[in-house]
């Protein structure tokens, strides 16, 4: 999948809570992989996540952590 088709997907939290969407997504140039991705969480707030707080990508990203955790980082 390319970058650019994860941005403006929706993020779901490991409890199925619709967190907010894809914004923008980190890149490691020297690898060419992805380090993680920018999550939109409210009216001008985002949140970088981790590539390994990612469970699965399709329609949506699924995320492996809860809300309460990203909300506490």
């Amino acid at each position: 999948m390319r970058s650019r088709e994860l941005i403006g997907k929706e993020v779901i939290d490991a409890g199925a809570r619709i967190i907010g969407r894809v914004k923008d997504v980190e890149i490691d140039l020297v690898k060419w992989t992805v380090t993680g991705i920018v999550v939109t969480t409210g009216f001008m707030r985002a949140r970088t996540l981790l590539a390994g707080d990612i469970d699965k990508v399709g329609d949506k990203v699924v995320l492996k952590v809860t809300y309460d955790k990203i909300h506490k980082a």
